[in-house]
């Protein structure tokens, strides 16, 4: 058996993005934890679950893999990729860097009960809510980075209750922030947490619109799980920013989800362009009721201004934000080079970036714009 001859066939098989790495890696993760189901591999490998079950289809067919299920090997690939299991990752936080101690396991219990009945997930507006262990570790991440006990918060979007979190932790251990503001377009969602934490501020606002004069450079961290499309990272960390005080060290708490290498590319370019710094990222520390696709699995980014930090997008948005809403190939979304206001192109409005330029920018005329990577699944 030719294992490398092996790889190349199938990465050209699938066509991966990630050439002959992501078959092994896949590989990889099969060999140190099998029997593993797709979404396991999924998670480790960082590659949807679709792409990781056309890879282990092809596998299949070479042998590689065995026929049953969860994914493992034959044993003629056993023989070849087995190896000393060597476990480097921390038995007890999983690599998340946090354990939940021992007086705070009551808050599970609340935080269930919190969610309990809750708003289901929209999926238009590409919710999928957190699981109570990840609500516990954002608010230990908060309070273990110095970013929770007298500062002024704000949620960019909070399907997942964060802030209900975030009250009932203060409750529980008199370690208590400035304040707490939810900004959100679900009205629903608002409505669920004034009930549950009546203390925490609300605003109902559409983030496709600049935030409210009241909550601009008002806060000192801002937390957002956006649309997992670099139009909604660039949209809500742009927003995100713009709450931000003025001033270097705010924190930016950035969940998203891992994606295929262009767009992480283009994600964490954005990230640059916004003037952050990365002080941490850790892999799969949320988990979701749900996201099959990514295996119910989002990353953390730990994110901190600088003196050069500024939002991409100050003024209205036009373009595509959730994966709904554009197809590759059909649309894509320009932003104007004069004041950042973006516009999709593609639609009846404007079927070619020729006409949006011979019109000019609605918001302000101008006539030279930036192409966007576009929004995808």
């Amino acid at each position: 058996m030719d294992i490398d001859a092996i790889v190349i066939e199938v990465a050209g098989a699938v066509g991966l993005a990630e050439g002959e790495s992501g078959v092994r890696d896949v590989l990889r993760v099969i060999a140190r934890d099998e029997p593993v189901p797709t979404s396991g591999i999924s998670r480790v490998a960082e590659l949807p679950v679709p792409i990781v079950t056309a890879v282990c289809n092809e596998l299949r067919k070479r042998g590689v893999v065995d026929r049953t299920r969860p994914v493992r090997l034959t044993e003629a690939a056993r023989q070849i990729l087995a190896g000393p299991h060597l476990p480097a990752v921390c038995p007890q936080c999983g690599g998340l860097g946090l354990v939940v101690p021992a007086e705070l396991e009551v808050l599970a219990g609340e935080l269930a009960a919190d969610a309990a009945g809750a708003p289901q997930a929209r999926l238009e507006l590409d919710q999928t809510h957190c699981t109570v262990a990840t609500k516990l570790h954002r608010v230990l991440k908060l309070h273990d980075t110095g970013a929770l006990e007298g500062k002024d918060i704000v949620l960019i979007g909070d399907d997942d209750l964060i802030s209900v979190a975030i009250a009932r932790f203060a409750a529980l251990t008199g370690v208590k922030p400035g304040t707490v503001t939810v900004v959100d377009t679900d009205a629903a969602v608002l409505g669920w947490i004034a009930v549950r934490a009546p203390g925490v501020s609300l605003a109902e606002h559409d983030l496709r619109q600049p935030l409210p004069a009241s909550l601009a450079g008002a806060f000192d961290v801002a937390c957002t799980d956006p649309p997992y499309t670099v139009p909604g990272a660039e949209l809500f960390l742009s927003r995100a920013v713009g709450a931000l005080r003025p001033r270097p060290g705010g924190h930016v708490f950035f969940s998203f989800g891992a994606r295929r290498p262009a767009e992480t590319l283009a994600t964490q370019q954005l990230i640059t362009d916004l003037g952050l710094v990365t002080r941490s990222l850790t892999q799969n520390f949320n988990s979701y009721t749900g996201a099959g696709i990514l295996a119910g699995a989002s990353h953390l980014y730990h994110l901190r201004s600088t003196g050069q930090t500024a939002a991409l997008i100050e003024g209205s948005y036009e373009g595509p934000l959730y994966t709904a809403d554009s197809r590759p190939g059909q649309t894509r979304p320009y932003r104007c080079a004069s004041c950042g206001a973006v516009h999709l192109v593609g639609t009846v409005t404007w079927a070619t970036i020729g006409q949006l330029k011979a019109t000019g920018c609605p918001a302000c005329g101008g006539t030279a714009f930036r192409p966007m990577p576009r929004a995808s699944r």
